[in-house]
């Protein structure tokens, strides 16, 4: 079997270049491994570092550098690799013509600690209906971090804005995020920071949604794969650790000190128009506008502190209904 590990880098290629190294965990005799780390035009020397150091470095796979031509985001990242290794599939060749059977799309600020990729990739071989797979997501200490989802609603829009435990347990089965489950199950979409995406899918799917700058492209991209009669599912079995948000900042212990950027607005709003339709849109943001000062009185109220990012509630307006406000 032959795989592709795409990694886009946005000024981060020292921790690119350790998840590099850590694919020796994943070497074996039957499995054709090579890699691509692509510089999503970070503006700093991140390509000169990454050029150099995989021309020197003793590598346990094979790898090559790209440079994109601008920050397109990370499905943008993502297609320019795929638009080199897939051009068979723009002719309609077959995917025994392409370069890999399975593409691993992996963040740079993860890495592997642990082999046992193998059950994985037989299970997408021996189930062809199969079209993606996200493995178990880790934090350094271990934590398994919440990475197979349920496809969010208007109803999880409130749970999350309220965070009232008595609703929230009466809205559990619209929980995006459920507690990780301890063996294979099939969800609605999994976590981009792992994510093992059968080559065939992207002929009949086509690649990443490119208006998407960062966040919900691999949701989306997950919804369009299952119309097409594909299933996705969450694999515990075989784990990455991702240092959360060292490449965003948008997740991970930094969330809590920065207001939560204008793309990741963007990506939601697209998300749910493109998926939903405008209406819906809308009432998923009036739903969430309401709810959300009730659930942060909740919490002062219980002495609770807020670890959301500042002035979420007044950007979540300012960015939907007050563009021409500035920040």
């Amino acid at each position: 079997m032959k795989l592709l590990v795409v990694i886009v880098n946005y000024c981060t290629p020292a921790l690119a270049l350790a998840c590099l190294r850590s694919l020796e965990k994943i070497v074996h005799p039957g499995l054709d491994v090579s890699a691509v780390v692509i510089d999503n035009c970070s503006g700093d020397d991140s390509a000169g570092i990454l050029q150099q150091s995989l021309a020197q470095m003793d590598l346990p796979v094979s790898a090559s550098f790209m440079q994109s031509t601008r920050n397109g985001g990370f499905a943008y990242g993502n297609n320019e690799v795929l638009r080199q290794c897939f051009l068979p599939f723009a002719d309609n060749s077959s995917a025994s013509e392409a370069s890999a059977d399975v593409v691993w799309l992996l963040n740079p600020d993860t890495y592997l600690k642990q082999e046992g990729i193998l059950p994985l990739l037989e299970f997408m071989r021996a189930n062809p209906q199969v079209g993606i797979v996200g493995s178990r997501v880790e934090d350094e200490d271990g934590t398994v971090r919440r990475s197979g989802f349920r496809k969010p609603s208007i109803f999880s829009e409130a749970d999350s804005a309220l965070a009232i435990g008595p609703v929230s347990r009466l809205l559990k089965r619209f929980h995006v995020a459920p507690e990780p489950s301890a063996v294979p199950v099939q969800v609605d979409w999994v976590s981009g920071a792992s994510l093992f995406i059968r080559a065939e899918v992207f002929q009949r799917v086509g690649l990443m949604d490119e208006n998407y700058f960062m966040y919900f492209e691999e949701a989306d991209y997950c919804l369009a794969a299952k119309s097409k009669g594909y299933q996705v599912w969450y694999w515990p079995n075989f784990s990455v650790v991702h240092l959360v948000g060292q490449a965003s900042g948008v997740t991970g212990a930094s969330r809590m000190l920065k207001r939560r950027p204008k793309y990741w607005f963007e990506s939601r709003a697209y998300f749910f128009r493109k998926n939903f339709g405008g209406a819906y849109l809308h009432c998923a943001n009036l739903v969430w506008l309401l709810c959300y000062p009730v659930g942060r009185l909740w919490q002062w109220l219980r002495r609770k502190p807020c670890e959301d990012p500042p002035y979420l509630w007044w950007d979540f307006l300012r960015y939907y209904y007050l563009p021409s406000v500035a920040v």
